[in-house]
């Protein structure tokens, strides 16, 4: 049966190039937004204990919908292994005034401000 599915549905380019669209699309986080253009770190915070490792951080100008969407910047888990890349990356890019393109998730905010900040999911220098 998958033999015969495939050969009717998949038989044409055009519907791989399709079904590839569809997945790529659908696979991304609907929540997530971008900034339009690279912008130089405004400032980087960072917390003793009490936050558990989380850093924040805002753009020195941002394009209105990210500032709609984060008006209080970004933020990660900084003490995360898995984040430690990312926090020195952005450390860095503040560090040497480089201009980053920010892509974060606007419906995960950090409780520990009352602004809203997004929650960041990567970060690439210009």
């Amino acid at each position: 049966m998958l033999l015969y599915w495939r050969d009717i549905y998949f038989k044409d380019n055009k519907m791989k190039i399709l079904l590839t669209i569809f997945i790529t699309v659908f696979s991304f986080n609907a929540m997530a937004m971008q900034t339009k253009s690279p912008q130089k770190i405004a400032y980087l915070m960072t917390w003793a204990d009490y936050t558990g490792g989380v850093f924040k951080f805002a753009l020195e100008t941002q394009d209105e919908e990210a500032q709609s969407l984060c008006p209080g910047g970004y933020w990660l888990d900084g003490a995360s292994d898995k984040n430690a890349a990312l926090y020195d990356f952005i450390k860095d890019a503040y560090q040497a005034k480089t201009p980053i393109v920010v892509y974060a998730n606007e419906s995960q905010d950090w409780d520990g401000m009352i602004t809203k900040e997004c929650k960041l999911q990567l970060a690439a220098g210009v």
